[in-house]
């Protein structure tokens, strides 16, 4: 019994045609996973490229991390999301800075300032308690309470000098200059800092014009540093709605998918209940006229359906290429501004934990890698030891040939602290004429043949300034971790080691 008029319109030509869209399904859903994977993929690198910014930030980087291990979660994803927009938008600086004793800066503007002595007294308590984010927050506070006062009575800011014998000027210009030195001063400013701490060394100079100066220098590095983290916050902003926005899209594309396959499943029911039918009909016909009818009905119908889902697949491939294609030109609009981020970052990390004068990490950096070394000690049970140096005499090379011979004397030390030790030893400037170095995996009677080594190095070192001969020498103090020790009882034992150097005659080293 034939049920086809010709070979085209047989079974297997409509097999044929099923195991195609099968096919074609399956290449969509192969195109569809590598699609989220290149999305998952930029994700996370932008959360690697962020890594570290913010503190608050990093726990929202991870999560998001740790759910794209597994795919897109949508739900959970956009809820991360926006969770880390929100975090984003409260972000704050918190970076901690450098804090020098103030006590004469205090008690100059206490005879300066009498009725404002109370005052001055609750600022100074703010500061010693660390309450300012930095040294510029503590001049912005005793500006605003001087210029408070110089309106209420209408005098000139800070135009009141005291007698040369009311107070010690020199050490007024000690405490100014190393309270510029402990402050984070950009590059970008570097020149104007160094021009005023050559005016704080003129004695000539009116006290409170230099004061004056010393403010308003360190009020325009405030300002210049909110703008570049209003700046960096509004860019992370932008990248923050453009994920969420992807991730929105790639929702979509995946409800599709899913979409295409159950109407595939349904296709599959229904041609199947179709076949089954022909089958019984043919197995119980009698007539043949009849049952072509019923073969020719039901062939039409299969035929339909196959069209109708081929015509609403074409359609849904059309629509998800578009979707992909516009998914796949922001995926590369967003790893172009993923890369101009991560140089943004690099820059300025390496502002936040490098020392623009000499290249070496900066105090910040050397309290984070003094955590990690403690931590390392803890874990494996090893030594380590830290050396405190101090340059001998640097005020006078700096009053008998200038800051910029000072300067030179702290990149050539800088450079022979680095060129002599390990690899594995840290070098950094603390700030001022002072340099710490942490040796893992050491002890304090070896670091104490290291730091003989580095001081003899420096000490068989000189430079010339303006034709003359500039020699070097170093102090040290050290002292090993001992179970128990915080950062600071570390570092104030190798400091109390120092001082005995100091005051043995310097150019030596001491372990305490």
């Amino acid at each position: 019994m034939v049920f086809f008029k010709n070979k085209e319109e047989g079974p297997e030509k409509w097999k044929e045609k099923y195991l195609r869209l099968l096919d074609e399904q399956e290449q969509s859903e192969k195109q569809f996973k590598a699609n989220e994977e290149l999305l998952c993929k930029t994700i996370v690198r932008f959360a690697l490229a962020v890594k570290g910014l913010n503190r608050q930030l990093d726990p929202h980087l991870n999560r998001i991390r740790n759910l794209l291990k597994s795919g897109l979660q949508s739900q959970q994803l956009q809820h991360e999301l926006a969770a880390f927009s929100a975090a984003l938008a409260k972000l704050e600086d918190s970076a901690e800075t450098n804090f020098a004793d103030a006590g004469l800066l205090f008690e100059f503007l206490g005879k300066q300032y009498p009725p404002l002595q109370l005052r001055f007294d609750h600022v100074r308590d703010d500061y010693e308690n660390r309450r300012f984010n930095n040294n510029q927050g503590l001049f912005l506070a005793l500006l605003e309470l001087i210029e408070a006062e110089n309106k209420a009575q209408a005098l000139p800011a800070l135009g009141i000098e005291l007698p040369a014998g009311d107070i010690d000027v020199d050490a007024i210009h000690i405490q100014l200059i190393r309270l510029l030195d402990n402050a984070e001063i950009p590059s970008f400013f570097a020149a104007d800092a160094e021009q005023l701490k050559q005016r704080i060394q003129n004695e000539r100079q009116p006290l409170g014009r230099v004061f004056d100066d010393t403010i308003s220098l360190l009020l325009s590095i405030k300002n210049h540093l909110e703008a570049e983290q209003r700046e960096m916050a509004v860019f992370l902003a932008a990248l923050t709605e453009q994920l969420t926005e992807l991730g929105i899209r790639a929702t979509g594309v995946n409800l599709a998918a899913e979409n295409s396959l159950k109407k595939r499943n349904l296709l599959d029911r229904t041609v199947s209940e179709q076949i089954q039918e022909l089958k019984e009909k043919a197995e119980n016909a009698t007539q043949l006229e009849p049952l072509k009818q019923v073969v020719s009905s039901r062939l039409s119908t299969i035929s339909e359906q196959i069209q109708e889902h081929n015509r609403r697949e074409q359609q849904e491939r059309d629509r998800v290429s578009q979707e992909m294609q516009a998914l796949a030109n922001k995926l590369k609009e967003m790893e172009t501004e993923s890369g101009e981020l991560r140089s943004r970052l690099d820059v300025a990390q390496q502002r936040a934990t490098r020392d623009p004068l000499t290249g070496l990490p900066n105090r910040l950096a050397f309290e984070d890698r003094l955590a990690d070394e403690i931590a390392r000690c803890k874990r494996h049970k090893s030594p380590l030891t830290m050396i405190v140096w101090d340059v001998d005499l640097f005020k006078a090379i700096n009053d008998t040939y200038g800051h910029k011979s000072g300067d030179k004397a702290l990149v050539i030390i800088a450079k022979l602290l680095t060129e002599h030790c390990r690899q594995t030893d840290f070098v950094s400037r603390f700030g001022g004429e002072e340099f710490v170095m942490l040796l893992p995996d050491t002890n304090a009677a070896a670091g104490l043949q290291v730091a003989e080594k580095l001081r003899n190095t420096v000490q068989g070192c000189s430079f010339n300034a303006n034709g003359n001969k500039v020699n070097i020498t170093l102090s040290g103090g050290l002292s090993q971790y001992r179970e128990g020790d915080s950062t600071e009882a570390l570092f104030e034992r190798a400091d109390a080691g120092l001082y005995q150097a100091k005051h043995s005659g310097r150019n030596r080293c001491v372990v305490v």
